[in-house]
């Protein structure tokens, strides 16, 4: 999955870099030289998309279905799939609803974390792209096929739109483990009918935002922070007795 992920986005830069490339090269180089780069653009932005189409159609859903699974398995203690998480899941509650509103407040603290340290670059490249676009629009001398190839790229080309999604599931991961820890926090007891009701609309908003963002959480910087953040994860357990 995140090779796959990493192929994508190499394609992706060639293809916009070809695409920027070719209207430049116009009558500048030889017929066949042209051409063959115009073939190297059209395979490039082809394997793009079934890269893409791979990753969203098959791979994601198929990664978080087993993830959905092996998370109500943890916490209601029912095998709903062979595979196991060791020492995924960092607290002591007994199987049931207790335990999964503690497995599903750990994977909204760590998701809030993860899309905002991934959100630093991804700000950096929409604010790079937005003023590179602005530079070419306000330009005389800009070329109209460089000037289309970065609003496409920008706009279509997922740079915008990913930083969209990614904001929108930090701020979705926010509201889920601010509930939950505010539940936890006035906690007395096994959970009542209410409680359990207001935890399960929240497991229903948190594979929401999960499968509508349709976005992979980098296991980079998840190997990168998840010592400090398990450290202040068992700062939180013990601030609201988990």
């Amino acid at each position: 999955m995140e090779d796959l992920n990493s192929l994508s986005g190499v394609l992706f830069y060639i293809s916009a870099l070809f695409a920027i490339a070719i209207p430049l090269l116009s009558g500048r180089v030889g017929e066949t030289i042209f051409q063959y780069a115009s073939i190297f653009f059209v395979l490039m932005v082809v394997l793009h998309s079934i890269s893409q189409g791979v990753s969203s159609f098959y791979f994601l859903p198929r990664a978080e279905r087993e993830r959905r699974k092996q998370l109500l398995s943890n916490s209601l203690g029912v095998p709903l799939t062979h595979s196991q998480t060791n020492n995924y899941y960092n607290n002591e509650r007994e199987v049931g609803l207790e335990r999964l509103s503690a497995n599903l407040m750990e994977n909204s603290f760590f998701g809030k974390c993860l899309c905002a340290a991934m959100l630093k670059s991804e700000r950096i490249k929409v604010v790079f792209y937005s003023l590179l676009l602005l530079f070419s629009l306000l330009s005389r001398d800009s070329d109209l096929g460089v000037i289309l190839v970065l609003t496409q790229t920008f706009f279509a080309g997922g740079i915008l739109l990913g930083w969209v999604k990614l904001e929108i599931l930090r701020m979705k991961n926010e509201r889920v483990y601010s509930s939950l820890y505010s539940l936890h926090l006035n906690q007395n007891g096994p959970f009542n009918i209410n409680e359990s009701a207001i935890l399960l609309d929240e497991f229903a908003e948190y594979e929401c935002a999960k499968s509508s963002a349709s976005i992979k959480l980098s296991s980079k910087v998840f190997h990168k922070l998840n010592s400090s953040l398990t450290e202040e994860w068992e700062s939180i357990k013990r601030t609201v007795g988990l």
